[in-house]
């Protein structure tokens, strides 16, 4: 009787990991773990985020075989750029990019985090190193500017003041879309 249970349990644990990565509910990349609840989040995020004609040739050199490869390479492509026109490489950069269906989820994430209510489509999160994106409303230009806030983070040793970390994310924004 035990070894039955044993036997279900075991099944039951396989079937879970091997389910999860089949949905994709994380994947990873060089730069981000991606983390969204179902493939329709993921479907509206990747036809919201619209690359460049520059962006879109670096595309070109990547293997994308699935809708979450598709992401993570774009996602990638726009850490590169970022790092490139802020002249910041940090030595370890890793993120969480946590996709949300729309602009009420991120406040709700918002206001459980930092008791806070907010119409942010989307943010990111200096302790958790994680960018929470409404997928619904987002562009390369919101992501652009939220993955210029996290470079810099990852980049000082001491955080700059507030005001010049919205303008290096506005520098990241307004140049990576041009």
């Amino acid at each position: 009787m035990n070894r039955n249970l044993l036997s279900v349990v075991v099944v039951f644990f396989c079937f879970t990991l091997v389910s999860d990565n089949a949905y994709g509910l994380e994947q990873k990349s060089r730069y981000v773990t991606l983390w969204y609840a179902d493939r329709e989040v993921l479907e509206e995020f990747n036809d919201n985020l619209r690359l460049n004609r520059k962006l879109r040739n670096s595309m070109r050199k990547n293997n994308v075989l699935t809708v979450a490869d598709e992401v993570l390479a774009k996602t990638d492509i726009i850490v590169e750029k970022v790092q490139i026109v802020l002249d910041m490489f940090p030595n370890t950069y890793h993120i969480r990019l946590v996709l949300l269906p729309d602009s009420d989820d991120v406040a709700r994430v918002f206001k459980k985090r930092y008791g806070k209510n907010v119409n942010h489509i989307a943010y990111y999160s200096l302790s958790e190193k994680t960018i929470y994106i409404s997928a619904d409303d987002t562009r390369l230009r919101v992501l652009a500017h939220e993955i210029g806030h996290s470079v810099v983070d990852h980049f000082f040793k001491v955080r700059p003041p507030y005001n010049i970390h919205e303008l290096m994310a506005q520098f990241a924004e307004k140049h990576v879309t041009d």
